[in-house]
């Protein structure tokens, strides 16, 4: 029996370690095995939590964007119709549909409170375009002033300088040979769940800063209502919103050039538009400014009031507009917006000025009163379905009518004191593009001011009109960079019986930096 006792023991002995090896490592692999369940099961909570909030924060987002509904859509319901900032009816860049720029998912990333852009909900989004050109006309450079000096009733016009105030600019100075038209510095974000905002900055050749835009938008106001408040491009018509980079072409149209003054209808003050639940899309506006304009409703300074005895400049506000934009279901491949503005500055001052034959001296009436504007504008979009813009097409038209209604005040001839003028002038301008090649549009343009350009009321007179047919091709490299040859045939009136033909021709360069918001329709 000894024997056996003692091979049991040694037995025993031999695997006594290798037994508690075993369990050892046993109860280590259970310990894993419990941290990566504990650690899988709290992310797996987090992940959830995580998937909730996102859910949550879709569908509170989706309720703000029922009032920028496609042109053709109604508001998805009644009861979530909701102001949608900075965002408007505009055509995918590879579907044509109308739609709005997207706001979640693979195209961007997500924006917990349905922000303006990408990115962080709340940080801004900042781009910078750079605009110029390289410029040649016939008439030594002067062509750009030219056109947008064209003539109108009373045919000379003395308002206030603007180039003396610290917001004038000229995006149409241009001289022959290189020319920097100006770095557009933008900043836009939701300001917290009730506004957003945005700042634009025109930074020009000569380093002179310019504040284009800064305002603010509300985000949640119920029935489809919005308002905005600040300094804005108004509403009114549809390329009065436009900046210089969004233009189809280099330069801006006759009408508004010569109506508007080359910032356009551009001011402080306050607007509210109504999105109504209808089966067509319908957005009705208002909008109450200040009145400082440099064309359309524009007051002489204090030194020229005081010296010929006229009104100071009222309070504000002095400029009312009202516009309507319909927008019929054409279907996914094409779009069509219609719109109709009717603006009124009530006040309006104006020096004219002329000489006699045989005489050398200047003879100044100064005019008082208001002035209209009527708009009618037309904006049709279709998507060829071809890569880069192949085959899509553009046509795009306004007209304009401005009626100055004055009374000459003051007068080198006492006899017209009292007189009334009624200056009336339209203008028209139609253009068309197309996308000929993948990346490259080709674009036609005719313009014309003045089919009307008369003086009636106790003087009758009537000028004819001043017109261009202009010509481009624009090479699309990128979203971010384009690359525009264009040509124009001028034709403008500078004085009664006295035209100046020439050509210009444009080289332009346009380049983004950084996230730039999609621009309205």
């Amino acid at each position: 029996m000894r024997p056996s006792i003692l091979a049991a023991g040694l037995a025993t002995a031999l695997t006594a370690p290798a037994a508690a090896v075993q369990a050892s490592n046993e109860a280590e692999l259970a310990e894993l095995r419990s941290m990566l369940e504990q650690m899988r099961s709290q992310y797996e909570r987090r992940i959830q939590d995580l998937e909730d909030r996102l859910a949550q924060a879709e569908r509170q987002s989706a309720d703000h964007h029922t009032q920028t509904s496609a042109p053709g859509h109604a508001p998805r319901a009644p009861d979530t119709a909701r102001s949608q900032p900075m965002s408007a009816p505009t055509v995918a860049a590879n579907t044509g549909t109308a739609t709005i720029a997207p706001t979640s998912g693979a195209a961007r990333a997500t924006d917990i409170l349905g922000a303006l852009s990408s990115g962080s909900a709340f940080n801004p989004q900042i781009s910078v375009i750079l605009n110029g050109n390289y410029y040649q006309d016939g008439v030594n450079g002067t062509g750009a002033a030219l056109v947008g000096q064209a003539l109108k009733p009373p045919g000379v016009v003395h308002d206030h300088d603007h180039a003396d105030d610290d917001d004038g600019h000229a995006h149409g100075g241009l001289n022959n040979g290189f020319n920097f038209t100006e770095a557009e510095l933008s900043f836009s974000a939701t300001v917290d769940p009730y506004f957003d905002a945005v700042t634009y900055l025109a930074i020009l050749g000569d380093g002179t800063v310019h504040l284009e835009e800064a305002w603010f938008q509300t985000r949640g106001l119920p029935s489809g209502l919005r308002v905005k408040a600040g300094k804005f491009l108004s509403d009114f018509g549809y390329a009065n919103r436009q900046h210089p980079h969004a233009w189809d072409f280099a330069d801006q149209n006759l009408p508004y050039l010569n109506l508007l003054g080359e910032h356009g209808i551009q001011d402080t003050g306050v607007q509210l538009t109504w999105l109504p639940d209808l089966p067509v899309y319908t957005l009705l506006g208002v909008e109450a400014l200040q009145g400082d304009q440099e064309v359309f409703g524009t007051t002489l300074d204090g030194e020229d009031q005081e010296r010929l005895g006229l009104d100071t400049t009222e309070d504000g506000p002095r400029l009312w507009t009202l516009f309507a934009k319909f927008a019929p279901d054409l279907g996914l491949d094409q779009a069509l917006q219609l719109g109709v503005s009717y603006a009124r500055n009530t006040q309006h001052q104006e020096i004219q000025a002329h000489t006699h034959d045989l005489e050398d001296a200047i003879h100044e009436n100064a005019l008082t009163g208001d002035a209209d504007l009527w708009g009618l504008d037309l904006v049709y979009k279709y998507d060829g379905a071809g890569p880069y813009g192949q085959g899509d097409f553009k046509f795009q038209s306004e007209y304009l009518r401005s009626i100055r209604d004055l009374n000459i005040r003051a007068s080198a001839h006492p006899e017209a004191i009292g007189s009334r003028r009624i200056f009336t002038t339209d203008g028209l301008y139609a253009q068309a593009l197309y996308g000929i090649a993948p990346r490259w549009t080709a674009g036609l343009r005719y313009d014309v001011l003045g089919l009307i350009n008369r003086v009636s009321g106790d003087a009758h007179l009537d000028y004819g009109p001043s017109d261009r047919w202009t010509l481009n091709l624009t090479w699309n490299l990128s979203e971010f960079s384009q690359l525009r040859a264009q040509y124009a045939r001028n034709n403008i009136l500078v004085a009664e019986n006295e035209r100046e033909r020439f050509d210009a021709f444009y080289l332009q360069f346009l380049m983004g930096l950084g996230s730039h918001g999609a621009h309205a329709f």
